[in-house]
């Protein structure tokens, strides 16, 4: 079950090699409004919020509501899921970072110089050519600064990416048949252990978030983490009395998949009790 991550550059072309790509493979497209809409509503928060975030010009107050933080979270979880169901090709949303270490997903950069880019956006917005350049660069600063906020990963960076394509150089087509052809060799083929991984991830996504939501700042819990494998967890961090802790172990033991639970979670001692 092929699944792809691509990236989303204004005027690149991204979209329309997606597009390609998806009905030559019979792929699920996932546009941002999908996204947009399932986190809101899981989050209980206007749809419009999660875009401005995302997307740039998020009022003090949305920041404030949602927090860059608990949004990566229901993103990874929301991400993974849709990784884990197969057949798809994700656009943006940080899935090049999510799911880098999935073997069997196929991570993809389509870009161009400005000036290529440039032209896209003004024929496509009917705007002058300095109006498409701020605009493009208004877009890449908060796509980039939205990425390193949520899972301080650089977008620039190379090694996110199994495939470069230039648009400047190939055409829609060419990028396309490209991203098929690879798709389909064996290097992507998805394994049991490649299965596996992506499981893992997931139940760790849905941990973090189920334990974020009970012991935030304050709650007695601390530095906690939750590591799977082949669903056995270890349970880390600090907790200030066994009671606690032992609530930590029982929402994640309760999580479908969780196999087992290695609670080592470390009680605090306080000056009373040295």
């Amino acid at each position: 079950m092929p699944v792809i991550a691509m990236t989303r550059e204004m005027g690149s072309g991204h979209r329309e090699v997606a597009q390609r790509v998806a009905e030559h493979l019979g792929l699920k497209s996932v546009l941002h409004e999908l996204v947009e809409h399932d986190l809101a509503e899981r989050m209980n928060v206007p749809e419009r919020a999660i875009h401005h975030l995302f997307e740039g010009g998020a009022t003090l107050s949305e920041r404030w509501t949602i927090g860059s933080k608990r949004l990566a979270k229901y993103t990874a979880e929301e991400i993974l899921a849709l990784a884990q169901e197969g057949n798809v090709l994700i656009r943006g949303w940080g899935a090049c970072v999510l799911l880098r270490d999935v073997p069997h997903v196929m991570r993809v950069r389509v870009c161009a110089p400005i000036e290529v880019r440039e032209r896209s956006v003004m024929g496509r917005q009917s705007l002058d050519k300095g109006a498409a350049r701020a605009e493009i660069e208004r877009n890449d600063a908060t796509h980039k600064r939205a990425l390193k906020e949520a899972f301080g990963a650089d977008r620039e960076d190379a090694r996110l990416y199994d495939l470069v394509l230039n648009t400047e150089r190939l055409s829609i087509e060419t990028c396309a048949k490209l991203v098929c052809d690879l798709a389909e060799s064996p290097d992507f083929h998805e394994t049991d252990d490649s299965r596996a991984i992506i499981d893992d991830k997931l139940l760790e996504a849905r941990m973090r978030l189920k334990l974020g939501e009970r012991f935030t700042i304050g709650m007695g819990v601390s530095a906690i983490e939750a590591k799977a494998s082949s669903g056995r967890v270890v349970l880390k961090g600090i907790a200030i009395h066994p009671t606690l802790a032992a609530e930590a172990a029982e929402i994640v033991g309760a999580l479908p998949g969780v196999k087992d639970v290695e609670n080592k979670i470390q009680i605090a001692r306080g000056p009373r009790g040295l």
